[in-house]
């Protein structure tokens, strides 16, 4: 079961203007969160094509994992999700959505523990600490969901202003 929060966050993000055109993982993202998934799958391959740091082949592999579970292909996702984790084990990145695929197959805490460890790598990575505030949330955590929730609020206000 989703939070029912998820989608109201959802719908505020996509009222944040589109990238600029020549990042192909951006624009791979804004087409994802506009519900254009082969224009998506287009750009995250192009970004995948031009990687040149295990950083960057982990990103975009990332990305690819997450259309992947956009089209309801978990095997494909975490084949992704591996492919990452191979060239950066430290993703935040995969190591994030790993624990979106735990949460959302009802492992609470081993998802828990994949986004602190995401935290611990990164810590202005803002969707960990986002999906951190869901879970704790789900585990009846209240005040705890409410900080996380608000430094992810934080760190993307942050990355906005840049």
């Amino acid at each position: 079961m989703q939070d029912r929060h998820v989608p109201f966050f959802d719908r505020l993000r996509r009222l944040v203007p589109a990238p600029s055109a020549a990042d192909p993982l951006a624009r791979g993202s804004a087409a994802l969160q506009r519900g254009r998934l082969d224009d998506a799958e287009t750009a995250f391959a192009e970004a995948l094509a031009a990687a040149a740091t295990g950083a960057e082949v982990a990103l975009a592999r990332n990305k690819r994992a997450i259309l992947a579970i956009r089209r309801g292909d978990t095997a494909l996702a975490i084949e992704e999700l591996v492919l990452a984790l191979e060239a950066e084990p430290r993703s935040p990145a995969a190591i994030t959505t790993v624990g979106n695929l735990l949460l959302e197959s009802g492992d609470v805490d081993e998802a828990v523990v994949h986004y602190e460890y995401a935290i611990v790598i990164d810590d202005a990575y803002a969707p960990a600490y986002h999906n951190l505030g869901v879970a704790l949330h789900r585990r009846g955590r209240r005040g705890e969901a409410v900080r996380m929730l608000r430094k992810a609020t934080k760190l993307e206000g942050r990355m906005t202003r840049r």
